[in-house]
């Protein structure tokens, strides 16, 4: 049902309940381009016992290919299998407000524990509208609201100066995606709110971030990889440099096996083998041909991420 209440309070962050390692959360669908629920059931019941949160209806979730309504039944299903047990963040962006507003409502009517919009995509917006997006957003929900800066995508980089203003206004924490390590610190340097989260948006940058404050990170391989991807978290909180340097270079060589950008189809091809079946992806997405399939398999053999 939606959520009708008025916004009454601030939204409060509390942000070591939402420190580690959020996986980017794939969404199965069937050969017909729906959710495929009992396949998500199955995939969210494996994450929850791994990990130590939840992303949901990002990039890698398909959610911006996604129709309404099929946003609300993976938000919905997600609830649903983790009960309260780890925190879950559901991706409400669009490209509109009114729409983004929407699923935001939607969100907290389901008690999700945070929120996160990508600014709005597609159209150069002056930055004047991003704010106004966002205070859209803010006055909307009683939960708290997260920033996703994801400028390859979205056709706007959040500056610094900018995302501190937004804290003020009340945005509760940052996704950031942008790769640029540089820009991260800013933003962890510019906020001067205690109670704002730093997410760092890829584990391709994890060791820098939690070496400079990041409080967690959501990660596009902790769908295929979870416990490798928290032991180079873990070694960096244990102050394990060395370790964690080493771990984070294998991760990034990882990287030619998954491919570049948002390889969705990758973890539809690699899930199974790890014995988790996750439908197909949604197009335009398609399955990998299989003699791709083939090289997956030898390559992550060869990398030691398959257990025999």
């Amino acid at each position: 049902m939606e959520n009708t209440k008025q916004k009454t309070k601030e939204a409060i962050m509390d942000v070591k309940k939402f420190e580690g390692i959020y996986p980017a959360v794939i969404t199965p669908f069937t050969p017909e381009g729906e959710v495929d629920e009992g396949k998500l059931r199955a995939y969210i019941q494996y994450l929850v016992t791994q990990v130590d949160g939840l992303f949901v209806c990002g990039s890698y979730g398909s959610g911006p290919i996604m129709r309404i309504d099929q946003r609300k039944k993976v938000a919905e299903i997600t609830m649903e299998v983790v009960e309260g047990e780890i925190p879950v963040i559901l991706h409400v962006g669009c490209p509109d407000t009114e729409s983004t507003v929407e699923l935001a409502k939607h969100a907290d009517s389901i008690n999700v524990d945070a929120v996160a919009a990508v600014t709005p995509y597609y159209y150069k917006h002056q930055p004047n509208l991003i704010v106004n997006h966002y205070k859209s957003i803010i006055e909307s929900v009683n939960v708290p609201v997260i920033i996703y800066n994801n400028p390859k995508y979205s056709n706007f980089s959040v500056p610094g100066d900018m995302l501190a203003e937004l804290a003020e206004l009340g945005v509760k924490g940052v996704k950031d995606s942008s790769g640029d390590i540089s820009l991260f610190y800013e933003y962890m340097t510019k906020v001067k709110r205690s109670d704002f989260l730093f997410l760092i948006g890829s584990q391709t940058h994890l060791v820098p971030a939690v070496v400079g404050g990041a409080h967690g990170c959501v990660s596009g391989l902790s769908n295929a990889f979870p416990n490798f991807i928290k032991e180079i978290y873990q070694a960096c909180k244990d102050e394990k440099f060395e370790k964690a340097v080493k771990l984070q270079k294998k991760a990034n060589n990882l990287r030619s096996v998954t491919g570049s950008g948002i390889p969705v189809p990758f973890y539809h091809a690699a899930l199974p083998m790890l014995g988790i079946e996750l439908g197909v992806p949604r197009k335009p997405f398609q399955q990998l041909p299989q003699e791709e399939l083939e090289r997956i398999e030898e390559s992550l053999s060869e990398a030691k991420m398959l257990l025999k």
